[in-house]
């Protein structure tokens, strides 16, 4: 274990570090551990979210600080989610089919971007949470609206989550 304490706020920033290694099993752990340090670790979190240099790791810290916050992070799940939505509403149709495999590297803004929007939309789903019920009928109407987001070799995978958290939140 990289590092135990009582407060999750200490720990998590003891983790960052670890966030950013260059060695996948610290990093992988870290992800972990940032996941168990409970609700004092969400802000650390979100503060690591909104660094452009861990843009790579979005996903990962989406899923850490759904499993860290659990249902008392739904809003500012949500505000990132509504974020996302409207980055690719400015961002989608300017975009040309196959743009995924524009710029396969680790660090694609794109992909990353992805990455995160497609993480919150199931972190979303996962806490039952009902508030995000316009903002995933707009990403998946917009998803469907575009050919080059909805490209069935994998992108479509959006629309599949957004139709998920739809109808959880439907069902509240």
């Amino acid at each position: 274990t990289i590092l135990i304490e009582k407060d999750g706020r200490a720990r998590a920033m003891h983790l960052k570090p670890y966030v950013t290694s260059k060695i996948f099993p610290a990093r992988r752990q870290a992800m972990e551990e940032l996941g168990k340090s409970g609700p004092p670790a969400v802000g650390t979190i979100g503060e690591m979210l909104d660094n452009p240099a861990l843009a790579e790791d979005a996903s990962d810290l989406v899923d850490a600080m759904v499993k860290a916050g659990g249902k008392a992070v739904g809003d500012e799940l949500n505000r990132r989610f509504e974020r996302d939505v409207a980055f690719w509403e400015r961002t989608g149709p300017s975009l040309r089919q196959g743009w995924w495999n524009e710029d396969p590297t680790p660090n694609s803004p794109l992909r990353n971007r992805y990455g995160q929007t497609y993480h919150l939309v199931v972190g979303l789903e996962q806490m039952h949470y009902a508030g995000a019920l316009n903002t995933a009928i707009e990403l998946r109407d917009l998803w469907r609206s575009l050919p080059q987001l909805n490209d069935p070799s994998g992108l479509d995978k959006m629309t599949e989550a957004c139709e998920a958290l739809i109808t959880q939140s439907q069902s509240n």
